[in-house]
């Protein structure tokens, strides 16, 4: 997991996400490709005859879009040097949900910041990418500080093909883990895939992992998933991104919307 496609953006998650690219490419002695989105002005198209002015008002809107993008490399690239990171830039134009989509096609993880209750309006660009890119994605917190890989990684498993792709494709994470753990809420349910066989193919790849097994009860399963990490001190839980269709944008299951709403963790999901 050595290419990381970070999203670059002036709003309040980015510098919770910009470290947390930074020490994941530190952990993993990967690679980082800053990714610059610029929006297509929705009058481009339009019938610039009957818009007084509107050629004039690209050109200038574009100019202006220069000028930032260029303050933001200038402001950010000295620090990625004093990180000793290696790194790149790269621009798209359209959505940034839809720009980090089709950059993920050669990335190996995607870096986004997760929503909270003062910042809704970042779920659903987040739950796109997770259910439409082709590399599976970080979501921090917006307050995070730092990501702690040191600390350890817990698996929330459940029998499904986004789970296992999330654990698939993190085994060179979980091979430099300092524990690996895996979770199973109401394990009877589980099916030809129980824990113990996720953990067994983690021990062919050199991955030791310990099992634990909740019951839900009557508590809601993203409310487990997140005590259960405190609980066992991890730095990162990694999961499946559940969804019922690639084709809708933000149609993620009530766990993953929940948790995307109220982890206290990091998380690394895959659809």
């Amino acid at each position: 997991m050595r290419s990381i496609l970070l999203h670059m953006a002036e709003d309040d998650g980015f510098e919770s996400r910009f470290q947390a690219a930074m020490d994941f490419a530190r952990f993993m002695d990967g690679h980082v490709e800053c990714l610059q989105t610029r929006r297509i002005p929705a009058f481009i198209g339009t019938d610039t005859m009957g818009f007084s002015g509107s050629a004039a008002m690209v050109v200038q809107m574009v100019e202006e879009e220069d000028k930032a993008v260029a303050a933001a490399r200038a402001a950010l690239e000295p620090r990625i040097l004093r990180e000793g990171i290696p790194f790149n830039w790269s621009e798209a134009m359209g959505e940034p949900a839809q720009t980090l989509v089709d950059r993920s096609l050669l990335s190996d993880l995607v870096v986004m910041s997760l929503p909270d209750k003062a910042h809704k309006e970042l779920g659903p660009a987040l739950g796109a990418v997770v259910t439409r890119a082709d590399a599976p994605v970080l979501a921090v917190p917006l307050d995070w500080a730092r990501l702690e890989l040191e600390r350890p990684v817990m698996i929330a498993w459940k029998p499904t093909s986004e789970a296992a792709s999330a654990v698939k494709a993190c085994v060179p994470l979980l091979r430099k883990a300092a524990r690996v753990d895996i979770l199973t809420i109401d394990p009877q349910d589980v099916g030809d895939f129980p824990p113990m066989a996720v953990a067994s193919y983690l021990s062919r790849h050199g991955v030791k992992a310990e099992l634990h097994e909740r019951s839900s009860g009557d508590g809601n399963a993203a409310d487990i998933i997140s005590g259960v990490a405190l609980e066992l001190g991890a730095g990162l839980v990694v999961m499946g991104g559940y969804g019922r269709s690639r084709a809708m944008e933000f149609l993620l299951g009530g766990v993953t919307r929940r948790l995307l709403a109220s982890s206290p963790v990091p998380l690394l999901m895959a659809h």
